[in-house]
């Protein structure tokens, strides 16, 4: 058969492709990928992350202002994004808004206080509370009052933004830092460097969870870093290793007591001038690669546990990489010991290292009334060179008091219901809002707090404290598995209030998680309960044996033997 001209073919192409009879015999081209997040497929998504895809947090701007000129709570999924801006809906547990107020490094002027009782008073319900991140929440703003509030805190240099939903919670530092004789250095820049660039990047607003980072310079407060996400701890390096003598961050990683873990030792170091870039670089990791799918295993420690922590921390060195930022290895042995961490050091008046003294003064459960809020600015801009730190100890400390006036400014205090000196019992409780005021609260743990507190102070004198946690859920806000004794909020099988009962937990150079003791226990006999638990380490311990050690030498079998006192140990 004789073959086509190319004047031929040239036609035939011509005329194939007029009448679309090329498409017969194209191969068929490949389906366009789905729309995804970071690789999860939009479908894939739980309900939450759509919602963020749909309307990033960041955008939300509109909707704000049109629900506070209608003056309507926000709801769902709409309430979900809004807290991502500070403002919670936590009806009907409570009436209005609550407002967390973001605090980088814990760390506020004595006018910004002074602001903040302002607000309170006029927006808010007339108080406030320190909370166990070292921040300031206010209480019962009104839907219509919303911006007012938000335009409020940025006239005194404040924020709410980013301090809820998915987003880098307050940023936590040593309290003591810039005057504390011990610590190994001064991490204050770094919390506040990387504060920033968060709230000044888009890709770090609307994480797939909530993520915790803490620097710990090491000083006699403990800031609990071994808790956090991210935890980077100031240590001092010897010679003898590879690295040059000096200070340097140790990094951990997958801290969330909650779930039952601690910070974990990567076995890298930074430098700390580099401390909040190498927190910026494992932020990314976690945006790009945790969990979309499951809220229940979409916090980094999941991420550690499917990709691996040596693999988490090896994409975060690519991208340092680039910056130029190389992380460090090298072994413990060359580092010198943490400075022994003070229990009860955010309580009381204690010495600094210029000679001046800081206050450290005892709330109960973190309240904090206007007076008093005024009263803590005042004293700080007169006194206290307008310095003002939280601790996630649910207290405020007053630094910089000249020495002569250490005991005129403690009766000042002690006058306005803000002592510095507390019980062994009241100095390390905290406890979340609980069913009070927070709609996942299943008992009253600030009134429960408060009323165990004054129980057993007045039956017993200690020499050594016992840090109680009360946590309202299983959230573990005031992380019951790190206290002496942790109660955790549970419904008793015939529907009454309750708590969940654990001892020994600890952290830093006690790090450990409470074991279980009972539970639930009805609300109505918690301080019993405790109180003959109490009773039974004071019969049994050793001469000075504190709490922690009598209860971590004892088995797990023998913890129920605690809630007789008849029987020995």
């Amino acid at each position: 058969m004789p073959s086509f001209s190319p004047e031929q073919q040239a036609y035939l192409v011509e005329t194939v492709t007029r009448l679309g009879l090329d498409r017969a015999f194209r191969p068929a081209a490949a389906a366009p990928p789905p729309e995804s997040v970071h690789g999860t497929p939009i479908e894939d998504l739980c309900r939450e992350e759509l919602r963020k895809h749909e309307t990033h947090p960041c955008d939300l701007w509109e909707a704000m202002e049109d629900w506070t000129r209608r003056g309507v709570m926000a709801e769902g999924l709409d309430q979900f994004l809004l807290r991502h801006w500070g403002f919670f809906n936590v009806e009907p547990a409570d009436s209005g808004y609550m407002c967390r107020l973001r605090i980088p490094g814990c760390q506020l002027r004595g006018d910004q206080m002074i602001a903040l009782a302002r607000i309170a008073e006029t927006r808010a319900g007339g108080f406030a509370h320190v909370t166990t991140r070292g921040n300031i929440q206010l209480r019962n703003i009104a839907p219509g009052d919303v911006l007012a509030t938000h335009f409020a805190l940025r006239e005194a240099g404040l924020s709410c933004h980013g301090s809820g939903a998915d987003s880098a919670r307050n940023i936590t530092t040593s309290p003591t830092a810039g005057f504390d004789a011990a610590e190994i250095a001064d991490l204050r820049d770094q919390a506040l460097a990387l504060g920033e660039h968060i709230l000044h990047t888009r890709a770090l607003q609307g994480l797939p969870r909530k993520f915790n980072v803490a620097f710990d310079g090491g000083g006699a407060v403990s800031c609990v870093a071994d808790t956090n996400d991210i935890a980077f701890q100031a240590v001092r390096i010897g010679h003898g290793g590879a690295l040059a003598p000096g200070i340097y961050c140790r990094i951990g990683l997958g801290g969330i007591t909650g779930h039952r873990d601690f910070a974990r030792d990567t076995g890298a170091l930074c430098r700390p001038e580099d401390a909040a870039r190498v927190a910026t670089a494992l932020l990314h990791v976690f945006v790009e690669h945790a969990d979309r799918t499951n809220r229940k295993r979409a916090r980094l420690k999941y991420l550690l546990e499917a990709k691996g922590l040596d693999w988490v921390v090896a994409r975060a060195e690519e991208k340092l990489e680039a910056r130029g930022i190389a992380l460090l290895r090298q072994g413990t042995e060359h580092d010198a010991p943490r400075p022994a961490i003070d229990r009860q050091g955010h309580v009381g008046a204690h010495d600094q290292a210029d000679g001046a003294r800081y206050l450290g003064v005892a709330l109960e459960m973190g309240r904090l009334s206007p007076e008093q809020m005024r009263l803590l600015g005042r004293l700080a801009l007169e006194e206290g060179r307008n310095d003002l730190r939280l601790t996630v100890w649910q207290n405020v400390l007053l630094p910089h008091v000249p020495s002569h006036r250490t005991e005129a400014v403690r009766g000042e205090l002690a006058r306005a219901g803000l002592p510095t000196t507390a019980t062994a019992f009241a100095a390390g409780a905290v406890a979340c809002t609980g069913k009070w005021a927070c709609k996942f609260g299943l008992a009253q743990t600030k009134a429960d707090g408060t009323a165990l507190v004054r129980h057993l102070s007045e039956r017993f004198t200690l020499d050594q404290p016992i840090n109680i946690h009360l946590t309202g859920c299983p959230n573990s806000c005031a992380q019951h598995y790190i206290g002496d004794i942790g109660l955790m909020g549970a419904t008793l099988p015939e529907g009454g209030e309750g708590y969940m009962i654990v001892l020994g937990g600890g952290t830093d150079a006690d790090e450990q998680l409470a074991r279980p003791l009972t539970g639930p226990v009805p609300a109505a006999e918690i301080n019993a309960t405790v109180e003959t638990v109490i009773g039974a380490y004071l019969d049994r311990r050793a001469p000075g044996e504190s709490f922690l050690a009598f209860v971590r030498r004892l088995p797990d079998a023998s913890l129920p033997s605690l809630l007789d006192r008849g029987i020995a140990a």
